[in-house]
């Protein structure tokens, strides 16, 4: 009982078992990367096909007010 269980060189042990791996390669396996993705695609597509989030019909702008009628 005097010996510690615990590694305190890393992920590596003496089991033979491989470590984890790079972040990147667990977290294209994790689903939550996944729904984030989706929702930023949503997203960013919204704001394309939006002209820029102005919600203006196309082709019905208003027409510039004259000038003289600003004063």
């Amino acid at each position: 009982m005097t010996g510690n269980r615990h590694n305190h060189e890393g992920n590596s042990g003496e089991s033979g078992e491989p470590g984890p791996g790079p972040y990147w390669t667990r977290m294209l396996r994790d689903w939550r990367f996944w729904v984030g993705a989706f929702f930023m695609a949503a997203a960013l597509a919204i704001y394309i096909g939006s002209g820029d989030l102005a919600w203006v019909p196309w082709g019905h702008r208003q027409a510039a007010m004259p000038a003289s009628a600003a004063n």
